[in-house]
């Protein structure tokens, strides 16, 4: 059920092979095979400018979609595809839904979520809807229109602020603005986020209001803290609406009743099954277990630390503290291999030391270095602990070990499209080109940038990525300046600033710091 990337480009035909597919393995009629009819259905057909849900769709969609105390992946993939076929009535329930959670939601959740109703609305060129939610508009911009920590957003943003302009004043030089911010997305790479955004403008060109006074809105879902796997699973199913009888698992009925009140475990194949069932990633039913009513997670892993270390200041703590989250993970891993534990305090130590604490043996470090170098270079399966360990080891490394580790995030990336951890590998890129513009070896470094162009070719939107062509670009203005590197930055900056990667420039201008004069990063 993960359709984001299909149901953006419009891909008619994967989106086709995958409902055929989901249907021969689900053929009992449920009320979740109700919805992923209507979610596939809405996938294909929504840059259709006369495309509606008929009043029985919505009405399937306003029974499920109501916003439960956590948000998985397939509530994400059901908003993406529907706000362009929506009635006003139904983006107005959706909207209601989730100002009503906004305590539950973090700030990058509720920010996500108005951006798809606004798209939603322009697309119908529902003005009304607009005006309705103007105030929450403004103040959600104001507050979050950046989402730093949703980067691949900062495009969309910007792109939607340029479409309302133009549905509320339908001039050229709005027109020009939305073509320029469309051939620039598409000179930096982003082939599926320029065809998103043309289908978008095409459906708005057409667009008019479209309303469903027949919808009715459910009671709210209750907020649960679900302190089991099996509350977890009966929340999640209730939500779902749907039955012990159309779960299909290889337990008895009574077995999953009780681990659903806690009176048994499953295995995890069993949770697997299950977790299918109910379109929910197995971590995410996991992490569930630990989720409070402020989304806080309590686990203590190696993500959760990193963050705690890198948030410190933004948290009011003293960078003293990072040493507390240091011992107090370590000794949580005190029973993992001697290998993982090495590779965790390695990351969290960097991430110290980067954050301001500098109390730290860097002689040690080198010496762990060529071993997770060793490591990430073995492994072809890369999760989060890898993509950190690659984040804080590029400053340590050579050029040519440099060379041997990109190679193969080059070929990790290709086998890991829409991982979360990718954007590390493009902050570990940026943190190289750094490395090669301090370099003595001219020649060295400009062939080692050189051999990391295959960037700019990669079909994916987010700011960590622009963020690296930059400093690319960068380091080699700065290694070996001539008019065409000059104006290569120029050009990259003109970029930045046609499709809202406002942030890209700041953040940019704070990486390289005195290397670059103050204004180099203007025009």
């Amino acid at each position: 059920m993960h359709l984001q990337p299909l149901i953006q480009t419009n891909d008619i035909n994967a989106l086709t092979k995958r409902r055929a597919a989901f249907f021969a393995e689900n053929q009992k009629t449920t009320s979740m095979t109700k919805l992923a009819a209507v979610l596939f259905d809405a996938g294909i057909h929504w840059p259709e400018a006369k495309y509606h849900f008929d009043a029985e769709a919505e009405q399937i969609i306003a029974d499920r979609l109501v916003i439960p105390e956590n948000l998985t992946p397939f509530e994400w993939e059901i908003q993406e595809a529907i706000m362009a076929p929506a009635s006003h009535e139904l983006l107005m329930l959706l909207w209601n839904r989730t100002d009503r959670m906004q305590h539950n939601l973090r700030k990058e959740e509720r920010g996500t979520i108005l951006v798809k109703l606004w798209l939603g609305a322009l697309m119908d060129r529902d003005v009304e809807f607009l005006d309705a939610v103007r105030s929450d508009l403004t103040s959600e911009m104001h507050k979050y229109g950046d989402l730093e920590t949703y980067t691949e957003w900062q495009e969309v943003w910007h792109f939607t602020q340029l479409l309302e302009q133009w549905v509320l004043s339908q001039s050229v030089a709005h027109e020009k603005q939305i073509d320029d911010m469309i051939t620039d997305t598409q000179s930096m790479g982003d082939i599926s986020q320029a065809k998103y955004f043309n289908l978008i403008f095409a459906r708005t060109r057409q667009g008019q209001p479209h309303h469903n006074l027949k919808l009715k809105d459910v009671d709210p879902m209750p907020i649960v803290r679900r302190k089991t796997a099996g509350g977890v699973i009966v929340g999640r199913r209730n939500y779902l609406g749907l039955h012990l009888n159309d779960i299909v698992l290889d337990r008895s009925k009574s077995t999953l009743r009780r681990f659903e009140k806690g009176e048994t475990q499953l295995s995890f194949g069993s949770l697997v099954q299950l977790s299918e069932q109910m379109a929910v990633l197995v971590p995410t039913l996991l992490g569930s277990m630990n989720v409070t009513l402020q989304g806080q997670n309590r686990n203590i892993t190696l993500w959760f630390s990193w963050y705690d270390i890198v948030s410190l200041r933004a948290r009011g703590k003293d960078i003293e503290s990072a040493q507390e989250v240091i011992d107090r993970t370590m000794d949580v891993m005190k029973d993992v291999s001697e290998k993982i534990r090495e590779g965790q305090l390695f990351v969290l130590q960097r991430t110290a030391m980067e954050a301001g604490f500098k109390k730290f043996d860097e002689d040690a470090q080198r010496k762990v270095a060529p071993k997770l170098l060793k490591q990430l270079l073995k492994s072809n399966h890369w999760g989060i602990f890898e993509y950190l360990i690659l984040r804080y080891l590029c400053p340590l490394l050579a050029f040519d070990e440099l060379t041997l580790l990109f190679q193969q995030v080059q070929r990790v990336l290709s086998k890991q499209p829409g991982f979360f951890g990718r954007p590390y590998a493009y902050g570990a890129m940026s943190l190289a080109f750094v490395c090669a513009a301090k370099a003595k070896s001219s020649d060295e470094a400009v062939n080692f940038l050189h051999s990391l162009s295959w960037i700019n070719n990669i079909d994916e939107a987010d700011g960590s990525r622009w963020m690296a062509i930059g400093s690319k670009q960068t380091a080699l203005d700065l290694i070996q300046r001539t008019d065409e590197s000059r104006t290569a930055v120029k050009q990259f900056i003109t970029r930045c600033q046609d499709t809202g990667h406002f942030k890209v420039l700041d953040d940019l201008k704070a990486h390289w710091g005195d290397l670059v004069p103050n204004d180099y990063f203007k025009i």
